[in-house]
């Protein structure tokens, strides 16, 4: 990475330092070790599968405020309050608090820390350069502090907007912690205009005692986009983490979970569907770490890669000499639509314990010409046999959502997906034969 790149991003640092109060420290650190360590490459371990060779040579500077106010999403469903981000920042015009304030403090990330900078030391910095990035130059972000024992019924959305220029940048954090016996979900929504913006976005979460967070994250940017995002989650005993991932736009993305178990009882599923158009990456990472005994996890992901397109999925378990007695489960499955698409597994079993039970599985195909021909002899057209096919083959993904209505949204960008591309793929079939 080029000199001018490093001293492009320390100059966006100085402009933010005093912005939110208590991180000044914590930004000087992690910019400190980001120039030490630039960015990853093809060549390191964990970012083998995601190019982001776009980063290495170019600065993207800060997003600035929208000229005009964008167009919102429709909501997934009924939502206990929605808040709207725009190129990184917090915008409240936009933003629909409900009843939400009510149940919970509701706090910017500044407001917060203006009260309480001391707790800015407990953001997670990160160990990569692009986390380490997003701690130097957060803008903006919401802390939600759901009070012991207060359940929040409809879930709480948060929307990305990005409208920026080429090569401008948002780094928005949200730190979430849940008190005991608490329960929430929290949707986060990802979309953005065509141009080649770079969204870098970090949620932190601890789950206390009994508690149970769903976190669902839907990326939707646009088609030049570089997304990359990341899940700290600590879970407390009893606690429950149900998280799920849908990747359908930009060009590269990236998302990360990295799930701690801290205490007996915890149990942590993540779940992600990756859906590669022609030219698009999408790269899926997860870790999950058993400190303790007496905890389960489990992993399901499924991806689906047209013509030139990438889906990678790394999974990592992690089992401490003293976790006897967990269970840790992952599967990864994916479809290829042909020769040039590609699906990429890396599952990893790391067990100190002896007294455990782990599993994982990987497989990478092509859609089932047996079942499409039993489906065609029933009277239903190719076209939509492979669509109902592929809407089978992420179902199983789609479990930890917990919201019927979110996920019927869900499957329906999948049908579309797929809908775009099931006469490509039937056409393609009948020729191979």
């Amino acid at each position: 990475m080029d000199q001018h790149i490093i001293e492009g991003y320390k100059t966006q640092l100085d402009s933010l330092l005093g912005t939110v109060p208590g991180t000044d420290p914590l930004r000087l650190s992690a910019m400190k070790e980001f120039a030490d360590k630039a960015f990853p490459t093809a060549k390191t371990e964990n970012w083998r599968y995601s190019d982001i060779r776009s980063l290495n040579k170019d600065l993207y500077a800060l997003a600035q405020p929208a000229p005009e106010t964008p167009d919102l999403p429709d909501a997934l469903s009924e939502v206990a309050a929605r808040f709207v981000f725009v190129n990184g920042r917090y915008d409240e015009t936009l933003s629909d608090l409900g009843d939400l304030w009510q149940a919970m403090p509701i706090r910017s990330l500044s407001n917060h820390f203006m009260s309480n900078p001391d707790r800015a030391g407990e953001l997670v910095r990160g160990i990569d350069s692009v986390s380490l990035l997003n701690t130097a130059l957060l803008r903006d972000g919401m802390v939600f502090s759901i009070p012991t024992g207060v359940e929040i019924d409809d879930p709480i959305e948060i929307i990305h907007i990005m409208t920026g220029t080429d090569k401008s940048a948002g780094h928005v954090r949200h730190v979430v912690e849940l008190g005991e016996q608490a329960s929430a979900t929290i949707v986060e929504h990802f979309i953005g205009t065509d141009a080649h913006y770079w969204t870098n976005s970090l949620l932190q979460a601890r789950v206390n005692e009994g508690a149970k967070l769903r976190h669902i994250h839907l990326q939707e940017e646009g088609k030049n986009a570089i997304h990359t995002a990341k899940a700290f989650v600590y879970l407390g005993a009893e606690a429950d983490y149900q998280g799920t991932s849908i990747a359908l736009g930009g060009k590269t993305s990236r998302f990360e979970v990295h799930a701690r178990i801290l205490a007996d009882g915890a149990h942590a599923a993540i779940n992600g569907v990756a859906l590669a158009a022609t030219g698009q990456s999408h790269d899926m990472l997860t870790q999950v770490e058993h400190t303790v005994p007496n905890a389960t996890s489990d992993q399901v992901f499924r991806t689906v890669a047209d013509s030139q397109g990438k889906t990678s999925f790394q999974g990592k378990i992690i089992v401490a000499k003293d976790a006897q007695k967990t269970e840790a489960n992952q599967s990864f499955k994916a479809l290829v639509f042909d020769k040039t698409a590609e699906a990429n597994a890396k599952p990893e079993l790391e067990i100190l314990a002896d007294d455990v039970k782990c599993s994982h599985g990987a497989t990478v195909g092509q859609l089932d010409e047996k079942a499409i021909f039993y489906l065609t002899s029933r009277g239903i057209d190719p076209v939509t046999a492979r669509q109902m096919l592929v809407e089978a083959f992420t179902t199983d993904a789609l479990t930890t959502v917990g919201n019927a209505d979110i996920e019927a949204a869900l499957m329906a960008r999948i049908t579309g997906w797929m809908s775009a591309r099931a006469d490509k793929a039937s056409l393609k079939a009948a020729a191979d034969k």
